[in-house]
């Protein structure tokens, strides 16, 4: 390598060692071999880029290689700051010409940092010169020059797929690096952007086992399947009744798209949690990631059950290395917009297929932001989208049209118009509590879902039932106001649970079926998703299986949709009584969500407006990830330690001071965020929840173990 010799003309000791066992010499072959081995036989860029990216793996850690840096040291120079000051003096001759010499040197002073927007860019400095009290030598003064020289000229010069491609390759190098510094197999991860020989036929034989193995396969449902997932287009939209098997026809469709990666995006993380062990038993789990925030936790939790070392693929996890990764919308967006650090994930968007399971559920925000970035990714990435909902509303087909004007649409009539699995009474005057009363005899015998749209009514109902039917049948209560751990012991439960009380949690990821449902009046496509979960692979039932209950009042979802649903709840209900679950196909009945496509569209060219105002599709766009949610339309909630929890979060507080290993130490923060509990501004606000500058986290009082922050 052409750096290496240089590097020892200049009198620097290329075998010292800049990472434990490993000397530099040795991860710089390591990083560029990687690099040229996803750059060029994986994603074909081009070979400027190439050169520019192996040029960068063999000099981003040269700090290292100076005097003042030690790995024996505690506290050593800051080596990516000390790297490109030793360059800028003319350490060595760059064989790389303007701008993306200047870019080069950026790339080193960042490579452990975001890639910061433009009004950002003291920071970057400020950071350097913070340093200087530890008697660092170099001057600082010249990487601030050349900071703001080239945020300012060098990059606006660029065309934007140029830009785009430079955060990739800055991000592919930074991969390589952590690579080879944790000592993960170069082989094993670009397994995962290959298809390897028999790994489709290994995908139907498992689809076609587990089918059989729980309801029975259905050979003309299984061709029907691949028939559509063999759509010549790359961007398909399916709408297909509840339980239809739109899981197994993602699958197909994967295997006849053939993508570098697939990201299968779900709408909460209990769907991906079930989703994992749904496609563990069809897919080698070595295929399979997730992440979200606790991803870390479950990893936890899977090594301590099943004795294997999991907690180290976080890793590759996080990084979205798996060949499929299962995620939140929030992830995708985050990754998109490259918030952050997420410029070392979104090269893995190029040649991919993005899945979108139950889109209907994303906010008008998300749809905006996600909107946004299609448009500003999805030809460039090279990236294929597939949507797929039971909620068969003509709005979502124009949205998408707007960004995907080759959006082929599939609504499987035949498959709704077969099916009548619900009578459905609505109880416009009754309450939950009403309904309860009145149907004691089939509670004790049914298997019954009750989902209240609040979780201080779901906690009421169910300490009632356990009052009065705990002796006699297993009650289980979920929502999403519990401790991470407390709530996944709570979903272990479910699948044998006689009654199950739930907020909208219980809409999707539950592949189980229930004989009755009782709800409160919530929005239409909300409740044709909670009747999907009542008789999923039943035929007509011959009395009532569901009641529709007056709600307490309009939250979360606000008067305006409640007095909609309230208005053609009526109509729906008449329909569906006719002609069984075609009803759902009468386009003149989604009319009413014509209110929330002005709503995207309104949102839609707000958050353009701020993210090109932000975002030059180089830099990062640089926001607080606890911050995100506001955008994407959710109310704001914080972690906080559940009181009860405090003294074992304090205990392993005080353990991380004397735990060095990396892998220890994110085993103890794993078990902290087990025990963290979302919670509201307003139990900030009105002294709930009060902030502890030891933990540097709120602690809620009045949690409790079995029912979670207590909302009655």
């Amino acid at each position: 390598m052409y750096t290496l010799s240089e590097l020892h003309k200049r009198g620097l000791d290329t075998f010292k060692e800049t990472h434990p066992s490993k000397p530099y010499h040795l991860h710089v072959r390591e990083c560029c071999e990687f690099v040229s081995k996803l750059m060029r036989g994986v994603y074909s860029y081009p070979e400027e880029l190439v050169k520019f990216a192996l040029l960068f793996s063999e000099l981003h850690d040269v700090g290292k290689l100076l005097p003042e840096w030690s790995l024996d040291c505690e506290r050593r120079p800051y080596h990516a700051i000390e790297g490109a000051e030793w360059l800028l003096r003319g350490g060595i001759e760059l064989p790389i010409s303007s701008p993306y010499r200047e870019i080069l040197i950026y790339a080193i002073i960042t490579h452990h940092s975001m890639l910061y927007v433009p009004i950002e860019a003291e920071n970057i400095v400020g950071r350097a010169e913070s340093l200087k009290s530890r008697d660092f030598k170099g001057g600082y003064s010249r990487c601030k020059t050349l900071v703001k020289r080239y945020l300012n000229d060098c990059v606006k010069g660029l065309e934007r797929a140029i830009r785009l491609d430079l955060a990739d390759a800055i991000g592919i190098v930074k991969i390589a690096d952590i690579i080879s510094a944790r000592g993960l197999s170069p082989e094993d991860v670009l397994m995962q952007y290959n298809w390897p020989e028999g790994l489709e036929e290994r995908i139907i034989e498992g689809i076609v086992r587990r089918t059989r193995d729980r309801r029975g396969f259905d050979e003309s449902k299984f061709e029907k399947q691949k028939r559509i997932a063999s759509c010549k287009g790359r961007h398909l939209l399916l709408a297909a009744p509840t339980g239809w098997g739109k899981t197994a026809l993602a699958l197909i469709r994967m295997t006849k798209l053939k993508p570098a990666k697939v990201f299968y995006i779900l709408p909460t993380i209990t769907a991906i949690k079930d989703f994992y062990e749904t496609f563990a038993s069809i897919i080698d789990k070595a295929y399979i990631g997730e992440y979200f925030y606790f991803a870390d936790v479950e990893l936890l939790r899977r090594r301590e059950s099943e004795g294997d070392e999991l907690f180290d693929v976080l890793d590759v996890y996080r990084y979205f290395i798996p060949k499929i990764t299962l995620t939140t919308i929030d992830q995708l967006l985050l990754t998109m917009l490259q918030v952050g650090k997420y410029h070392v994930r979104r090269f893995n968007l190029r040649n991919s297929l993005l899945i979108f399971d139950e889109f209907h559920l994303l906010t008008p925000q998300m749809v905006a932001c996600l909107m946004t970035s299609l448009e500003r990714l999805l030809s460039h990435y090279d990236m294929s989208c597939l949507f797929m909902s039971a909620t068969p509303s003509p709005v979502y087909e124009e949205l998408f049209r707007k960004v995907i004007p080759d959006l082929e649409l599939v609504i499987l009539n035949d498959e709704y118009r077969r099916l009548s699995r619900h009578r459905i009474e609505y109880c416009c005057d009754e309450t939950i509590e009403d309904i309860i009363t009145k149907n004691r005899d089939l509670l004790r015998k049914e298997r019954t879902l009750i989902i209240a749209n609040t979780v201080g009514k779901a906690q009421r109902i169910y300490l009632d039932l356990k009052k009065d039917l705990g002796d006699s049948r297993s009650i289980v209560l979920i929502h999403g106001d519990f401790a991470y751990d407390d709530r996944s012991e709570k979903e272990e439960q479910v699948s044998k649970a006689d009654i199950l009380v739930s907020t909208q949690v219980a809409e999707v990821s539950l592949d189980i079926s229930f004989d009755l449902l009782i709800t409160e009046l919530s929005p239409i496509p909300s409740l044709v998703q909670r009747f999907g979960r009542v008789n999923r692979y039943g035929a007509e039932p011959s009395k009532i299986n569901v009641f529709i209950c007056k709600p307490e009042d309009d939250k979360p979802y606000g008067r305006l949709q409640m007095d909609l649903a309230h208005k053609n709840l009526p109509t729906l209900l008449e329909s569906l009584e006719r002609k069984g679950e075609e009803a759902y196909l009468d386009d003149t009945f989604w009319q009413y969500e014509r209110l929330y496509m002005d709503d995207v569209e309104r949102k839609k060219h707000e958050i353009a407006e701020e993210i090109d105002n932000i975002m030059l599709n180089f830099f990062s766009f640089k926001i607080k990830e606890e911050n995100f949610s506001r955008i994407l339309g959710r109310e704001e909630t914080y972690l906080a330690v559940p009181d009860v929890y405090l003294h074992e979060v304090l205990n392993l507080r005080e353990k991380l001071k004397n735990v060095k290993n990396y892998s220890e130490r994110k085993g103890v923060y794993g078990r902290i965020k087990g025990y963290l509990a979302p919670v509201l501004r307003s139990d900030i606000k009105f002294g709930r929840a009060e902030f502890r500058e030891d933990l540097g986290l709120y602690v809620i009082r009045g949690y409790d173990r079995e029912i979670g922050i207590r909302r009655i």
